[in-house]
């Protein structure tokens, strides 16, 4: 019987060491990568158990650096998943929570809620709240397998309403992508609080984080593209896709009418390109800045997604900004080709379809703005106010068009 007890100790021990190892590798790799830069926060990862929040996975694949699906619907698309450790660390980067923190989290997988436990302590709390009742009791079920069942407060409920029995928290943190920002959230956050968000703004999906800039207004940016569980409940995306030509589609949001059959016919004729004279280096990062800012300039703006096996249209991989005129008859997209001689640098261009040459070259000249007036800076800062808030009083820019809080869109110069 020893010798049984003996050997199944060891073996104990030895899964313990093996998972040990997994998670402190991980973490070096994150920290490698910039991830994670707070010693805090490395404590956190490596004092939580990642694979007990994924029973379903084998431990090896639990602590790579990737998002887990954890639920789908009959059809097959996402409804819940444990994010990747590289975005989880990028979200508590910009979160800061601090010991003795009330932390509000939207959105409830278990794993997010452990680490934030890890850094508010004992003095602080971690409330999690999502309106999936098999999210929520899979996510108790995980904190209770990591001992931490009385450590977080888990509540099944639509997020978009917050959790004002324990308002305000010090920080609120939504893991799933919201369609707009709630009036909720900025009614629990404290004076001195922080709101990080995943939002959908026109269609794209960017990380933010938002505190407060007096009374009624809140103010932020971060913008790191980002993908995550589209919130369900009151707080839904109005995003839509569009089919055009074979290979192609076109995702919208917040965006006048368009007519899906005339931009397929002006897609299916020849383009032209317009190029800009606008040069970027290859690590310079600009893909993601162009998109926000032609979803600030553009009344018409939707991100052209291609196939390139199925369409000869030059559009960027991942998606690229498209806009058309007040008929759908003509239709351009950003574009880019190599610099002659240069492995390493860019030209920004437009591809127009269509007779319409005034939108081609508007399209150019907006490629030339950015980079007199906006390149190199810190990019656009997101305003956010009390709902009823006078549109007079809000900042000059793009008013994104969607239930909740009223937020505006600016690029300072300078």
């Amino acid at each position: 019987m020893n010798a049984v007890s003996d050997r199944s100790v060891d073996e104990e021990s030895s899964e313990l060491g093996a998972v040990a190892e997994l998670n402190g590798q991980l973490v070096a790799e994150l920290e490698r990568a910039g991830r994670i830069s707070n010693p805090e926060v490395a404590e956190a990862f490596l004092s939580t158990p990642r694979h007990l929040f994924l029973p379903d996975v084998a431990p090896a694949e639990a602590y790579t650096d990737d998002y887990q699906p954890t639920d789908r619907d009959s059809e097959g698309r996402l409804l819940s998943s444990v994010s990747a450790p590289w975005l989880v660390a990028e979200m508590l980067k910009y979160l800061r929570p601090r010991p003795g923190n009330s932390v509000l989290e939207v959105g409830s997988g278990g794993y997010n809620a452990a680490l934030l436990h890890q850094l508010v302590g004992g003095t602080g709390s971690v409330t999690s709240i999502d309106i999936d009742p098999v999210v929520t009791e899979r996510a108790s079920r995980c904190l209770r397998a990591a001992g931490l069942e009385h450590s977080v407060r888990v509540l099944t409920g639509d997020g978009a309403h917050g959790v004002p029995d324990a308002a305000p928290y010090d920080r609120i943190e939504v893991t799933v992508q919201a369609a707009a920002i709630e009036q909720a959230w900025l009614d629990q956050l404290a004076p001195d609080g922080v709101l990080v968000v995943p939002l959908r703004v026109r269609g794209l999906g960017r990380l933010v984080v938002l505190t407060p800039d007096g009374e009624g207004h809140w103010s932020g940016g971060g913008w790191l593209p980002c993908g995550f569980v589209a919130m369900r409940g009151e707080g839904a995306s109005s995003t839509q896709v569009h089919a055009l030509t074979p290979g192609a589609r076109v995702r919208v949001d917040d965006t006048p009418l368009l007519d899906p059959e005339a931009l397929a016919k002006a897609l299916g004729s020849v383009g032209t390109p317009y190029w800009s004279g606008v040069e970027v280096g290859a690590s310079e990062g600009t893909r993601p800045v162009i998109d926000l800012w032609f979803a600030t300039v553009r009344d018409t703006y939707g991100t052209l997604l291609v196939d390139p096996k199925k369409s000869a249209l030059r559009a960027l991989p991942g998606g690229t900004p498209l806009t058309w005129n007040s008929d759908s008859s003509a239709a351009a997209y950003v574009t880019m080709r190599p610099v002659e001689g240069q492995s390493d640098r860019y030209e920004y261009g437009v591809v127009l379809h269509g007779e319409d040459r005034a939108l081609g070259e508007a399209l150019v000249e907006s490629l030339r703005e950015w980079d007199r007036d906006h390149r190199g800076r810190p990019g656009p800062v997101l305003h956010v106010y009390d709902e009823g808030t006078d549109p007079a009083a809000m900042a000059p820019g793009r008013l994104l068009e969607r239930p909740g809080a009223p937020m505006v869109l600016t690029w300072p110069k300078g």
